[in-house]
């Protein structure tokens, strides 16, 4: 495994220079996020204050992620975390700025998912409820537990 400098990520040399649309900057909390490169371009994020917790990352493309942001949730006590970071850019004639948000249980420290939050700059629906989220985007709908108290 090797750690993906800070410095490398912040001057988009990993970024999709050449999509469509522009990567929104990172936010305050996505600041101390660690991207690190596993095997076959596998990557996942760490970060000191949360000690033991692993974020796996889907791509989109083999590029360097981005982290975007991070939110833990007060409507689940807080207990549920969205980060949402870049995960490529694939396209032929045309690149398509990819934007993912991994579901985070911040109880057990397990990812739970990482569905699209938007493709080329236009948002995916995501719907909130009690006790699981529905993505949907024209190709499918996705349903995805969530952790109860």
């Amino acid at each position: 495994m090797r750690l993906i400098a800070a410095a490398i990520i912040g001057a988009g040399l990993g970024g999709a220079a050449l999509a469509e649309c522009a990567l929104p900057e990172p936010s305050a909390p996505a600041s101390g996020w660690l991207v690190i490169e596993g095997e076959d371009f596998a990557f996942t994020a760490e970060h000191p204050a949360f000690p033991g917790l692993t974020v796996d990352l889907t791509m989109d493309a083999p590029v360097i992620p981005e982290v975007l942001d991070f939110v833990q949730l007060d409507r689940y006590g807080g207990r549920v975390a969205l980060l949402q970071y870049f995960s490529g850019d694939p396209g032929t004639s045309a690149l398509v700025t990819m934007v993912r948000n991994a579901v985070i249980d911040l109880g057990t420290g397990q990812t739970l998912a990482t569905p699209l939050y938007s493709a080329d700059c236009q948002p995916i629906a995501w719907t909130w409820f009690p006790d699981y989220i529905e993505i949907a985007d024209a190709a499918l709908v996705e349903r995805i537990p969530l952790p109860g108290d």
